[in-house]
């Protein structure tokens, strides 16, 4: 922090990252996450299950529309990076917030599939312009805070953004119950304009850029009024990025399962809906409780130790087997809606983990690449499945399970042997 004055308050001890007072504005992130998954989660949910209910689009076709973002995401942060060297991050955060409500509007004007998938690419680019930067600037915080400070940064970031999620899922269920999907979705609309303003609050770049000069600076302040202290036998500053002792492929991979087992869920249980005559509104419930499991999960895994991370991960990919075998063998509606209520909490528990080596890898190495490659992978992740369920759903909605069942055992054996020399010694 900084006094009143603007002067780096200071100990008379050898600074170090640890002891770093530099002033960063976290708040404004931590808004904008909110803001941008209340409203999203609200469109996103209206606007599909009016297309599928309403407007009656077949699986295939919902599964190319919904996931056009996602698969746009795959360059987005490609793009969104060579964007953000232009204009830097706080310009290029306010240029996404801009362009988000005029994308959201263009979708509400016409419903030609080919017309949606044009504006979600433009979406998806445009996404790709935003969370890189966010988890950009969670790592530079990182790099000069404690690690009371950085876990407390990444765990109301987990908890905005999933705050925001929830209270909009929750909201959106109570319009469309009350209202109709299509006005649920002109309200989202109007609420994506408070990004612009929010945007602004944003630190300006050339501020953000003297963080690290100022960490030096305190440093060398500090060792010239102790220039009388034995510098060699000041133990060198033990990183707080314990979660780099996995190999950043856990990372990918189990990133990869995250995506796809969302996917897979998130997607099937409208059609479930809709093939046993149940009001689509029931989708908005689901979809709330698997957002408060994964808020959950989140944020028991980022209070674990790092071996019981990685326990946490197996447990998770075994219970969404035993999940998805249970979908298939009972084929009830009920057993469903429980089911897939309930997958939130190991869906959380996974990104937990594959989240934390990511920004702890940013930090350690002081590079942009890994959340680039993150989001790149998430893209992927999110942007195929729901096309290769939306074909596999017209001829069988349980084949889906399948699928997923074979996709994680695929997966199971490179995670074990990745993480093999993670032991109970491993302890934060």
């Amino acid at each position: 922090m900084v006094d009143p004055e603007g002067s780096p308050l200071f100990q008379s001890k050898k600074a170090t990252k640890c002891d770093s007072t530099i002033a960063y504005r976290t708040w404004p992130i931590f808004l904008l996450s909110f803001t941008r998954l209340f409203f999203i989660s609200i469109f996103e949910r209206a606007f599909l299950n009016y297309l599928y209910f309403t407007v009656d689009i077949n699986e295939s076709i919902l599964g190319f529309i919904s996931s056009a973002t996602a698969a746009a995401y795959i360059i987005g942060p490609l793009v969104g990076q060579f964007i953000t060297s232009k204009l830097g991050i706080r310009n290029s955060i306010i240029l996404s917030s801009i362009s988000t409500p005029i994308l959201m509007g263009a979708q509400m004007l016409y419903f030609d599939p080919l017309y949606l998938i044009s504006i979600r690419i433009l979406s998806g680019i445009s996404l790709g312009v935003y969370w890189p930067n966010c988890y950009n600037l969670l790592s530079r915080w990182q790099s000069v805070s404690n690690e009371e400070k950085s876990n407390r940064n990444f765990k109301q970031f987990n908890f905005s953004w999933n705050l925001g999620f929830i209270l909009g899922l929750l909201f959106g269920y109570l319009w469309a119950l009350t209202l109709n999907e299509y006005i649920t979705m002109t309200i989202a609309f109007f609420l994506s304009f408070l990004l612009l303003p929010f945007s602004l609050f944003l630190k300006k770049d050339s501020e953000l850029n003297h963080l690290g000069e100022k960490t030096i600076n305190i440093e060398q302040y500090n060792i010239k009024l102790n220039s009388d202290v034995n510098l060699r036998k000041v133990p060198k500053q033990k990183s707080n990025n314990h979660m780099i002792v996995y190999p950043i492929l856990f990372s990918w991979l189990t990133l990869f399962v995250y995506a796809a087992s969302k996917s897979i869920f998130r997607f099937s249980y409208p059609v479930f809906l809709k093939s046993f005559g149940s009001p689509s509104y029931f989708a908005y419930l689901i979809q709330l409780s698997i957002q408060i499991g994964q808020l959950i999960g989140l944020t028991w895994s980022n209070s674990m130790k790092i071996y019981y991370r990685k326990v946490s991960v197996f447990t998770s990919l075994i219970m969404i087997v035993f999940s998805s075998f249970a979908i298939i063998i009972t084929q009830n509606l009920l057993y469903i809606s429980i089911i897939s209520a309930s997958i939130g909490l190991f869906i959380g528990l996974i990104q937990g983990a594959s989240l934390k080596i990511m920004i702890d890898y940013g930090a350690e190495r002081n590079t942009k690449k890994y959340s680039t490659t993150n989001e790149v992978l998430k893209g992927i992740g999110f942007g195929l499945t729901p096309i290769f369920a939306g074909f596999v759903a017209e001829i069988n909605i349980y084949a889906i399970f399948i699928f997923l069942i074979i996709f994680i055992f695929s997966v199971f054996i490179p995670i074990i042997y990745l993480s093999r020399n993670i032991k109970k010694k491993h302890i934060d």
